[in-house]
């Protein structure tokens, strides 16, 4: 009796220690797509006031997307502040309607990828069919944050020159980003998202786009390189990051791509380069010029899914079609006659 009483103690143990290991272990992997998951917006915060410069608590602050009309609510507290979180990239209209208050509204507020905004909102006395609308205020400056980088928007990411028309091209235009083409360090180091970024190794950057990760796990190169028309924005964090990013100890770089709108809209477009543009290359001896032919063509196409509801679509489809020889420098050996002709 004694045995089967120990046995059936010790089968009970094993049982509840087998259920705990499978119930944790679901529970991490279920978490585990949401571990690297980083911030796709920014944020909005402020502080709601009155004349006398006193806090207004339960005040309704309504953020409008001013591209999609998308709206959002929400309420100060007691101190009067606000915040609306994980707010889409664009420009926004913030209004505020209070009884015995004049109507706020203010509009034009662009929004940066990870980028904080305070928008502090100083209520005025009159009736709420009477409205002060804010214009030509100074820029909002982020004040809550210590990480350092830069944004490339839409503009750039479309009407800079890009050859081939890799988008990752641009964040050697940013400080403290060099270039490793030409250094034949290791593999992929030809790749133009490939940077040093404040003196660092070029495999120390990590990458994600909306959110998800965007690296290549074998030499963490860039792995997702979006077309530059797609391209909504991006960020190139390089110095003191938020507690939201890890991974490598290198600089963040946080691509956002379009979304759709209220109204639809889109484009075509065709990269061409031939070798009848192109120049004789620099030879002591006349040689024809290398073949070449490249066409780089796509499209993009955005709008709403339905009207009445608030979900929208961005497309995009790229092409590439290339033929040609890359000319490469002819070695000869001293008192031999060289060719004239490589082939």
């Amino acid at each position: 009796m004694k045995v089967d009483a120990r046995f059936w103690r010790l089968h009970s143990s094993c049982c509840r220690n087998i259920s705990f290991a499978t119930v944790l272990t679901m529970a991490l992997c279920l978490a585990a797509p949401f571990a690297d998951a980083q911030s796709t917006g920014g944020r909005i915060r402020g502080t709601v006031t009155d004349p006398s410069g006193g806090a207004v608590a339960a005040a309704t602050v309504q953020l409008i997307n001013e591209g999609t009309h998308a709206t959002r609510e929400v309420q100060s507290g007691a101190n009067g502040e606000y915040i609306f979180l994980e707010v889409p990239v664009g420009s926004y209209e913030i209004d505020l309607t209070l009884q015995g208050f004049k109507k706020y509204v203010r509009k034009g507020i662009v929004l940066d990828l990870n980028q904080v905004l305070s928008v502090d909102i100083v209520l005025q006395l009159g009736g709420s069919t009477d409205v002060v609308e804010v214009t030509g205020a100074p820029p909002v400056v982020d004040t809550t944050s210590t990480q350092l980088g830069a944004v490339v928007n839409e503009r750039s990411s479309t009407q800079l020159p890009l050859n081939q028309r890799d988008v990752y091209q641009l964040l050697q235009l940013q400080p403290g980003v060099q270039s490793q083409l030409g250094n034949d360090l290791f593999y992929g180091s030809d790749r133009a998202g490939v940077v040093t970024v404040n003196g660092g190794r070029g495999r120390s950057n990590n990458y994600t786009v909306n959110g998800g990760d965007g690296n290549d796990l074998f030499a963490n190169l860039p792995a997702v390189e979006p077309s530059p028309d797609s391209v909504e924005e991006f960020r190139v964090i390089s110095n003191a990051f938020d507690a939201e990013y890890g991974r490598n100890s290198g600089a963040v770089v946080n691509v956002v791509t379009k979304s759709g709108t209220n109204n639809l809209h889109g484009g075509f477009y065709e990269f061409f380069r031939n070798d009848h543009l192109n120049t004789h290359p620099f030879t002591f001896t006349s040689s024809p010029k290398p073949s070449f032919k490249q066409n780089q063509f796509g499209g993009t196409l955005g709008g709403p899914i339905k009207k009445t509801r608030p979900s929208f679509s961005f497309l995009t489809r790229v092409g590439e079609l290339f033929k040609g020889l890359f000319p490469s420098r002819l070695l000869c050996p001293r008192r031999r006659k060289c060719p004239s002709k490589a082939s």
